[in-house]
């Protein structure tokens, strides 16, 4: 089994290396993290303006749990992951019989709403208008979200607007940091398919 600090030394030996899809997922996710904690919350908006949500959602998890992510970071994950369809379950254990594969992302919203509202996350930077994302030509995320169908309501709170600064997209490839992306196409090389 490999470990991150494995992958992580510039001298380790990728020579006749193979790991599993399940390794390779659980090692990729603890790449990205550490990489997160090594650094400030701008490259955690950074990673959110570029991820591809179909990478691990412990990634996402592990942001979302962080009192010093961005407030304006947390609001642009929470629209990116389309919440609107969350509510149409009237619980979790609704989402869990309709819709089991959703499970993870209606926890992640859950958790979101929750620390939001309460204050949890601290700082706040960044700007993000779910009805105006300047980061995607101006769409209107909120415009999806039919309020007649939901069982339960998106709070009011997550409709408003944060100013603050924009940041580029730093176009990282599949949302991964330019500077493990080599250590990533290793991993990538060496996973059986």
């Amino acid at each position: 089994m490999l470990y991150i600090n494995d992958i992580l030394d510039p001298d380790f030996d990728w020579d006749e290396i193979e790991i599993t899809e399940e390794e390779f997922d659980e090692l990729s996710t603890e790449l990205v993290i550490d990489y997160l904690k090594k650094h400030n919350p701008k490259e955690r908006q950074m990673l959110a303006l570029c991820w591809n949500f179909d990478n691990s959602k412990e990634v996402i998890r592990w942001i979302v749990d962080q009192p010093d992510t961005d407030k304006g970071t947390i609001l642009l994950l929470y629209w990116y992951m389309q919440p609107g369809f969350y509510k149409k379950f009237a619980d979790r254990e609704e989402c869990e019989a309709e819709a089991f594969w959703a499970l993870e992302d209606y926890d992640i919203i859950q958790t979101i709403e929750k620390n939001y509202l309460s204050g949890f996350y601290r700082n706040q930077k960044y700007a993000f208008d779910p009805a105006n994302d300047e980061y995607s030509d101006h769409y209107d995320w909120t415009s999806a979200y039919e309020e007649e169908e939901a069982k339960v309501k998106i709070p009011k709170e997550l409709f408003l607007a944060l100013e603050g600064e924009r940041i580029e997209n730093p176009q990282w490839e599949e949302g991964i940091p330019t500077e493990i992306s080599d250590i990533m196409d290793k991993l990538c090389d060496v996973c059986e398919e």
